[in-house]
């Protein structure tokens, strides 16, 4: 397993995990040189629950993808998109 599915697959889980709406999550990811984005695209209706509580949960998502970025030696965020 490469570490981008490893990374995917974690956040995969862990959104499904938080959502109401685990079936509508989709983790895609953009690579350009040391660098991951990982974008987790939600159904409208949990934007609140991951974006809310002033982010938080992101907040949490990016400390740990970011960890395993340092572990790979890439830089890695994670951002929320509404799936439309």
């Amino acid at each position: 397993m490469t570490n981008d599915a490893y990374v995917r697959g974690l956040l995969l889980t862990t959104v499904q995990i938080l959502t109401s709406h685990p079936k509508a999550i989709v983790v895609e990811s953009e690579h350009e040189a040391d660098t991951a984005a990982f974008i987790v695209s939600v159904d409208p209706r949990d934007m609140a629950t991951l974006g809310g509580n002033d982010g938080r949960i992101v907040h949490s998502l990016n400390h740990i993808v970011g960890a395993m970025g340092g572990k790979f030696g890439q830089s890695m965020s994670v951002e929320i998109k509404c799936r439309r």
